[in-house]
């Protein structure tokens, strides 16, 4: 977010701080399992398809250094891993830690009985 700000503007101090207890505190209050998962270099409009469509966004600092298709490859297999895990049952390597595609990704993994 700090990087988000120094290239686009906004993210007040203040935001950043609250925007981060908030995060922590929705994972820490899982009534369940929950992940917690943190992709260094993507910005906001990085979790969108825009920084596929224009190589113009990380010029314009819309788009965080980590690159449209790298940030895109993330996000989707985190989401896939997931949706495997809990909608068909499937175990996934990339759920349980430090990944070897995807070293820069910190993760923190909860079990709740």
């Amino acid at each position: 977010m700090r990087l988000e700000r120094e290239r686009a503007g906004g993210w007040p101090e203040e935001d950043i701080a609250r925007t981060r207890r908030t995060m922590r505190a929705v994972y820490d209050g899982l009534p369940g399992d929950g992940y917690y998962v943190e992709i260094p270099g993507m910005f906001h409009l990085n979790f969108t398809d825009a920084p596929l469509w224009s190589p113009l966004t990380p010029r314009l600092g819309m788009s965080g250094p980590i690159g449209g298709g790298r940030g895109f490859a993330i996000v989707d297999a985190y989401s896939v891993a997931f949706f495997d895990r809990h909608l068909a049952e499937r175990p996934s390597a990339l759920l349980t830690g430090a990944s070897k595609p995807y070293p820069a990704v910190t993760m923190a993994t909860r079990t709740r009985s």
